[in-house]
């Protein structure tokens, strides 16, 4: 038995408290299906894999499980997200994309363009302007940090949990 929120999030009650959350899964190899797909419908009700994620209670909103694609997020710290990671991103709705964002809270984003999909951390925002400044771990000079108009994302979300592939 399982509990199904509003977004089509599935619940599962664990003996210990805790909830099994079972999210749709967005590999590296389907980012640019789920780009087309969003794009064109904004619904993605099949056609992925899905994940699962211990969590402590039943969220809202929608939410995906994507995998990290590069090192630009990878500094070898405890904070590293490396490639192959497995991340739960909650969508933050765009009437929310004016206020400040709670970056302090969630430090890192998955961040969909219309012709790929970023993982970066947003340490500045510009409202009224609606430009977010984008930064990566790594401290290689082809990951400085960018500007990104909000005009130009077509999704928004930020990091709630990681499963790591290394150890």
């Amino acid at each position: 038995p399982y509990l199904i929120t509003k977004s089509g999030t599935k619940y599962y009650e664990m003996a210990n408290g805790k909830y099994r959350m079972r999210v749709p899964f967005i590999p590296v190899k389907a980012y640019a299906k789920y780009i087309d797909e969003y794009r064109d419908a904004e619904i993605l009700d099949d056609g992925f894999e899905e994940f699962d994620f211990i969590v402590d209670k039943i969220g809202h909103g929608r939410y995906f499980a994507f995998e990290i694609k590069g090192d630009s997020m990878d500094d070898d710290s405890k904070r590293s997200l490396s490639n192959g990671d497995i991340v739960l991103a909650r969508e933050l709705g765009k009437e929310h994309w004016r206020n400040k964002l709670h970056t302090d809270d969630f430090p890192n984003w998955v961040i969909v363009l219309n012709n790929t999909i970023l993982c970066k951390q947003i340490i500045d925002q510009d409202l009224e302007e609606g430009v977010i400044k984008c930064h990566s771990l790594n401290t290689l000079p082809e990951y400085s940090d960018f500007d990104l108009k909000l005009n130009d994302v077509c999704q928004l979300m930020n990091m709630v949990q990681r499963v790591s592939s290394s150890f």
